[in-house]
C-alpha cells in the first residue's frame, strides 16, 4: 500500500521534471537558434548587399531623404583670410573618412524630389554666437543643375533650404554657401562646396 502511495506520488513529479526538462531543451534551441540568426543577419550585411553575385547599386540600397548639411565655425577666429580652415561641413549623409569636412572638397549627396537644408553653429557652443545661413547661391559654370529652388526655411530663422530636381542629374553642381555671424555685417563669409544627386 505505501509503495502504491509512492508511485502516485513520483509519477506526477517525474512527469514535471520531464516536461520541464523539455522545455528547457526547447528554450536552448531557441536560443542557438537565435545567435545561428543573429550571425547570419551581420554575414549578409558584410557582404555588402551581394546576393548571387549581383551587387545592389546605392539606390536600391538607401531610401529617398532629406540631407541636413551644417557649417561648425570658428566664430573666435574666422576672417576672410582663413576662411576653408575655420568652417567645417558636416551631413547628416557622408562618411567622415571618405569626406572631409573642408568646403573646397566637400560634397553632399541629395536624393531626386527631395529636400536639402543648410544650417550653421558656432564651435565654441558656449560663446553665444549666433550663426545664420544668408543664402545658397550656384556658382556661375556651376556644373550639373540639381537644385530646383532655394529659399529661407519659413520655420527656422538662419536656416536655408533647397528643393532637388525631380530627376536623375549626374555630375557635381557647385554653389556658395553665405553665412554671417551675429548679425555683423563685417563679418559676412562665403564658402564653396559642392552637390551630387544620388543615382
Amino acid at each position: 500500500m505505501k509503495t502504491i502511495t509512492f508511485l502516485k506520488r513520483l509519477v506526477p513529479f517525474l512527469s514535471f521534471l520531464f516536461i520541464l526538462s523539455v522545455l528547457i531543451s526547447c528554450d536552448q534551441n531557441k536560443k542557438s537558434f537565435l545567435k545561428d540568426s543573429k550571425q547570419m543577419a551581420i554575414m549578409a550585411a558584410d557582404s555588402k548587399n551581394t546576393l548571387s553575385g549581383i551587387t545592389l547599386n546605392s539606390k536600391e540600397q538607401a531610401q529617398s531623404r532629406d540631407t541636413y548639411i551644417l557649417l561648425t565655425i570658428d566664430t573666435k577666429t574666422i576672417n576672410q583670410n582663413n576662411i576653408d580652415s575655420k568652417v567645417v561641413f558636416s551631413d547628416d549623409r557622408s562618411d567622415p573618412a571618405e569626406n572631409p569636412g573642408d568646403p573646397a572638397s566637400f560634397s553632399s549627396v541629395v536624393n531626386k524630389n527631395m529636400k536639402v537644408y543648410w544650417s550653421g553653429v558656432a564651435k565654441d557652443t558656449t560663446s553665444g554666437d549666433v550663426v545664420n545661413i544668408l543664402g545658397v547661391y550656384r556658382k556661375p559654370n556651376g556644373g550639373a543643375e540639381i537644385l530646383e529652388s532655394i529659399g529661407k526655411d519659413p520655420n527656422k530663422n538662419g536656416v536655408v533650404v533647397g528643393k532637388v530636381k525631380n530627376k536623375t542629374v549626374r555630375g557635381f553642381e557647385y554653389y556658395s554657401v553665405e553665412f554671417e555671424i551675429n548679425q555683423d555685417t563685417l563679418m559676412v563669409f562665403l564658402v564653396d562646396p559642392k552637390l551630387k544627386m544620388m543615382e
